[in-house]
């Protein structure tokens, strides 16, 4: 029984060690982080505020200048651009393209690579529409000693992350990315009252008006605005059983036009991501390269 007793001893002994040994390493990154953010905000004459709950997160907000607008509520939506960077060398993990914003309530579980980031939603309660807030994620907070290699973000990697947010709407969003594109790509085109913008390449010659309920077969190229989601196709359907844009514009077309569309994303997909092909990020506007209408059956 002694022996028994002396062994089962042995064992919580060992367990106690090993704990406390874990605990030590524990602490000792969230110290070690602790110090390089305290010293670099030092350095850059930064003053960063810590998390009010003590989890270990630091950030800063830069309001919009004379705005008089409430702080976002958990109830809100709040669109945005987000960029993941690394503390240790500034490398840039993940990023919202320039051709098109993120959105979503702020209350929502905001995260990246399969993890939820709750500072996130924390800070942006701070944060009045179109001001910007950096978030100093301390590694523990992040992704830890394991880091996540699919990311190229290595172990203990402290992570920056900026975040925009807009005040304007998400149509006037979409117009403006649309006619950044448009400049960069040296592209001009009509804007209908829509908001789609329309570039004529043939003109119809077909005497059948298209309305809602009309078999319109046709070609089309299409991609989101920054390049992905490429597909070409000829189908045969009814404009009632396609995206709002093409409801709109459809039935000003007859057989033979061929033209080239941009969409907002308010008048395609909308506000989540959706599957064609490949995956269509939320808030993508797009770029019907080709449309031609082949022929209308009323």
């Amino acid at each position: 029984m002694i022996k028994k007793l002396s062994l089962y001893t042995v064992a919580l002994l060992a367990t106690i060690v090993i704990f406390s040994s874990c605990k030590k390493d524990y602490e000792t990154i969230q110290t070690l982080d602790e110090t390089k953010l305290t010293e670099y905000f030092a350095k850059n004459n930064i003053t960063a505020i810590p998390d009010s709950a003590k989890t270990g997160y630091f950030y800063v907000l830069n309001q919009p200048a004379g705005s008089t607008d409430p702080v976002y509520k958990l109830t809100d939506s709040v669109r945005y651009s987000i960029k993941i960077a690394g503390f240790s060398a500034g490398t840039v993990y993940a990023a919202t393209p320039t051709t098109r914003n993120d959105g979503q309530r702020v209350g929502s579980a905001f995260g990246f690579y399969g993890k939820t980031i709750p500072a996130i939603s924390n800070v942006l309660r701070k944060l009045q529409p179109g001001g910007t807030a950096t978030i100093y994620l301390p590694s523990y907070l992040a992704f830890g000693k394991n880091g996540i290699s699919a990311a190229g973000i290595p172990s203990n990697e402290i992570l920056i992350l900026t975040i925009n947010s807009f005040k304007e709407s998400q149509a006037l969003l979409d117009d403006m990315h649309i006619n950044a594109y448009l400049k960069a790509n040296s592209l001009t085109a009509v804007k209908d009252p829509s908001g789609i913008y329309l570039q004529t390449i043939t003109a119809g010659t077909g005497t059948d008006l298209i309305n809602l309920n009309s078999l319109v077969n046709f070609s089309y190229s299409m991609k989101t605005l920054e390049g992905t989601n490429a597909q070409e196709s000829t189908i045969t359907v009814t404009p009632k059983s396609l995206i709002t844009g093409f409801r709109i514009m459809l039935p000003k077309f007859t057989k033979g036009t061929k033209v080239r569309m941009f969409i907002p994303s308010v008048l395609a997909y909308g506000n989540a991501a959706t599957t064609s092909g490949d995956i269509i990020a939320a808030n993508s506007c797009l770029d019907y390269t080709s449309i031609e209408i082949l022929a209308v059956t009323n």
